[in-house]
Parts: structure tokens; sequence; C-alpha cells
């Protein structure tokens, strides 16, 4: 891992998602670092004994390695990282397009009030990786308006 990947920021991950539109294993680690094991790290290929032995969603502890929670692969862990970000948000999940080019899912993290105002949102082909980068955007808006307030 270079010192670049070591401090990607919950940003960064909104980037590559978008870039790739694919799950990924290697960004779950930095996911599940970054909202449930804060004093971890995603593990590198070289605190391994061996190259067979690394995998991209290896989490290095002080007495082994954890692996990361799929988010990006599987909707349920994805809905738990909804309720980890907005605990009293409502997610929302579609599937259907109108046009062959467009996205197969778009998810929504909505707030539960008169108004239900769009915390984050978006589109992928991948059910589980829509509602991970909706989760993730309503977290960086989240923390844009902690900002704005102090």
């Amino acid at each position: 891992m270079n010192e670049e990947e070591d401090c990607m920021t919950i940003e960064d991950i909104i980037e590559t998602l978008e870039k790739t539109d694919m799950p990924d294993s290697r960004i779950d680690a930095f996911i599940t670092c970054a909202f449930l094991l804060k004093q971890l790290r995603p593990a590198e290929p070289n605190d391994f004994d061996g190259p067979h032995d690394y995998l991209p969603s290896s989490i290095k502890s002080e007495h082994g390695f954890l692996m990361a929670r799929p988010f990006t692969h599987d909707v349920n862990h994805a809905i738990d990282l909804c309720r980890e970000v907005r605990p009293d948000a409502v997610w929302h999940l579609a599937r259907g397009r109108q046009t062959a080019d467009d996205s197969l899912y778009g998810a929504q993290l909505r707030e539960v009030r008169e108004s239900e105002s769009v915390l984050g949102e978006a589109e992928s082909n991948h059910a589980a990786l829509a509602l991970t980068l909706a989760a993730l955007r309503a977290h960086v808006r989240q923390e844009d308006e902690k900002r704005a307030g102090a």
C-alpha cells in the first residue's frame, strides 16, 4: 500500500467506487476501518508471510488479521452501513431502467421528517454498491453540515 492509499478519505472512496462501478473488497476494507474499526488499517501485501496469504479485504490488527465487511458486495451489509451513518434515516433501493444505458439500481438515504430530504443518493448496476455510495454521500453531507454549523 502506498502512502496515498493509506490515507484514503471517504471522498476518495466515493470517487474510486464511481469510477469502477464494481464491488471492491479493498474499498470494503477502507470502509470497515473508517466506520467500524477506526483503530485498525487495511492490511498490505507485505504484512503477510507470502503473497498468496494476502486478500484485498484483509484488515491488520494487533493479533492478526480480520476480514472487512462486504459493503459493496452484499445489500445486507450496505444496509448496516446506512444504519451506522444515519440510524435515524430511511433507505430506499429501487431497480429499473428507462434505457439500456441507465444504471440498474438507484438508492437513497432520506430523513424521516415531513420534508424527507435526500441525504445521499447513488446509482449503480450493483444494488449493494448503490446503497453503499448513498450512505457514504450521506456521511460526507452530514460532516459538511457539522463543519458549517461549527
